[in-house]
């Protein structure tokens, strides 16, 4: 019998055992692999205009606000497109309960559409929310959630003087990933009382090619300002905003890195387990004539049947780890992640690589170890 098919007959005469061990290393491969996926497209574009534009906020703080003055200084900087002053508030519909909480945002009109360019208003209703000097426009998701739609007059609790900002839904976009509710900024600044500061600069520029230059240009024209102020690119400034959450990205690999060692672990202890009970079976092949190598390969051989087994399900459970998370973020801002949660041919030699190569790693101490115990030894702890 070759030592393939001895390999074999060991694996299928504990089928629960193994079963559970497959499984384990499919289940610990596949979250690594996935835990990558979601790490990757943390640092890709979440949308395809996003590399094309760039924010300017207060160095100090997220909610220090900057002077109006800054506008002509920054749209002067070679590069730049059009720059978009943008505010914002978190407030309230009928309750203040988190599922009622609305993103309150505020631009000039032209401005603003010119920037955001994925947002892809109807003629009619851009026309309608001009028109309307405290109307708004939403995004899909918000509109989706609170069942509101075009002409409905609502009123949200807000920390403005009055208490409560009223508006007339003008219009709603199409591009499916927004969830925020945006006026008009001389309304704005009506309802606050806050005129000639706002609270960062929407900067689109000419090109993608433009924007590390153009932030680099403003942060040397601003270096004095009586605020200081720092420019980013807009997907820095997500990242940033993400962060204040906690560092996700060191969050993902610890996390990576603990399901690893533990599927080092589970196939380490299946595979020690597997060579106390050969060693009856290995004193007899020694007996025979066999060399130590070919013990040692037999080990090696039943953890690689475990890591080829647990690949191919390591695979399957990184596939169905995306496409569980991209239906959950399907209808919330975070779809645009949900979106590039890609599996391609490299991502899968990687989970199989790993899966594979770890069970095969992991069989080698115990594999090194029973194929070094003199004959003597393994057939006295058989009997």
């Amino acid at each position: 019998m070759t030592p393939v098919r001895l390999a074999v007959r060991h694996v299928t005469s504990r089928p629960l055992r193994s079963a559970l061990t497959v499984v384990a290393i499919g289940l610990s491969a596949g979250l690594v692999g996935f835990l990558y996926l979601v790490n990757g497209a943390l640092k890709n574009d979440w949308s395809e205009n996003m590399g094309r534009r760039a924010m300017v906020m207060a160095k100090s703080s997220f909610f220090e606000r900057l002077p109006m003055a800054y506008l002509a200084k920054i749209e002067d900087v070679p590069g730049v497109q059009r720059v978009c002053p943008f505010d914002f508030l978190m407030v309230f519909w009928q309750n203040d309960r988190p599922e009622n909480m609305v993103p309150f945002q505020a631009a000039p009109a032209d401005a603003f559409l010119e920037v955001y360019i994925e947002a892809k208003i109807p003629p009619d209703q851009v026309a309608a929310w001009k028109a309307d000097p405290t109307g708004s426009i939403i995004g899909p998701i918000l509109a989706k959630q609170h069942s509101w739609k075009v002409g409905d007059r609502i009123v949200l609790k807000a920390p403005v003087p009055g208490g409560v900002v009223e508006t007339t839904i003008r219009g709603i976009m199409t591009y499916k990933l927004d969830n925020g509710l945006y006026v008009h900024r001389k309304y704005f600044e009506n309802v606050t009382g806050d005129a000639g500061q706002v609270g960062m600069y929407w900067i689109l520029a000419k090109s993608r090619s433009d924007v590390a230059r153009v932030t680099a240009e403003i942060e040397r024209r601003l270096d004095n300002a009586p605020v200081p102020i720092r420019a980013m690119s807009e997907k820095q400034w997500q990242l940033m905003f993400m962060d204040m959450l906690g560092n996700v990205q060191l969050l993902l690999g610890g996390i990576g890195l603990a399901t690893a060692f533990t599927l080092f672990l589970i196939t380490s202890n299946t595979l020690a387990m597997s060579a106390r009970e050969r060693r009856g079976e290995a004193a007899l092949l020694r007996i025979l004539g066999f060399p130590r190598r070919t013990v040692l390969r037999l080990l090696v051989l039943e953890g690689a049947f475990f890591g080829a087994a647990g690949a191919v399900l390591a695979v399957g459970f990184m596939v169905l780890f995306s496409r569980l998370v991209e239906s959950a973020l399907i209808e919330t801002q975070w779809a645009g992640i949900g979106a590039m949660l890609n599996i391609d041919a490299v991502m899968v030699a990687v989970v199989a690589s790993l899966s594979f190569l770890v069970a095969v790693l992991s069989s080698l101490v115990p594999a090194i170890n029973l194929s070094g115990r003199p004959v003597v030894s393994l057939a006295r702890e058989a009997a």
